[in-house]
């Protein structure tokens, strides 16, 4: 069974002149364990991650009230990647191997970020997609994660306007869903609807 390990920083912060700095965090992941890095206090903050092991690790961006899932990825062994992190969301790192994993990384506080380099986010929706089937749902959303729900179970989600998601056939992908204005924060989406609908359209092409 996994352990989860939630690492709240209020403040570890460096002040030199205007600039808020901080050295580089070494964190050691526990053998088939979770670890959460959350720093309440900042508005949003750019952080750079190393990965020094010699396995892939998955790294993950969450929401601090819902915990629905904003952005994941794999990090590939000796590699890095540098992310924004909104205000509000917390960094999750999980292990799936039976060895721990060494992770380095640095942030640096939103205020410090060139304005130059700041983009305009699209706008994010936060809900979930339940499967109330009996079986297992295997789903594809692009540069965000490929989850597999399990019967009667429902996960959160927050995704961007314009963000697809797909059911994972044998052959083929299907499109069951573009995110839209007309997505509530909060809504509950039924994925055997959204199949349905779908595979009806489908036909009829």
């Amino acid at each position: 069974m996994k352990k989860i390990l939630l690492l709240a920083f209020l403040s570890s912060s460096l002040v030199i002149g205007q600039k808020i700095k901080i050295e580089k965090s070494h964190l050691i992941i526990p053998p088939k364990q979770i670890v959460k890095i959350d720093y309440p206090l900042y508005k949003g903050y750019n952080v750079k991650i190393w990965n020094k092991s010699k396995f892939d690790i998955d790294v993950s961006a969450h929401d601090r009230n819902t915990d629905s899932l904003s952005k994941a990825f794999g990090l590939k062994k000796n590699s890095s990647v540098q992310l924004y992190i909104n205000k509000g969301m917390y960094i999750q790192f999980k292990n799936r191997f039976l060895t721990s994993l060494k992770v380095e990384y640095s942030l640096q506080k939103k205020s410090s970020i060139n304005k130059k380099a700041t983009k305009t986010l699209t706008t994010q929706r936060a809900f979930y997609l339940e499967n109330n089937t009996a079986q297992i749902l295997s789903l594809l959303i692009p540069g965000v994660i490929s989850p597999n729900l399990n019967p009667f179970s429902r996960s959160g989600v927050n995704l961007p306007n314009g963000q697809k998601i797909y059911l994972k056939m044998k052959n083929k992908k299907l499109l069951i869903l573009s995110v839209t204005d007309s997505i509530s924060h909060g809504a509950r989406i039924d994925l055997a609807t959204l199949i349905n609908k779908a595979l009806s359209n489908e036909k009829q092409q």
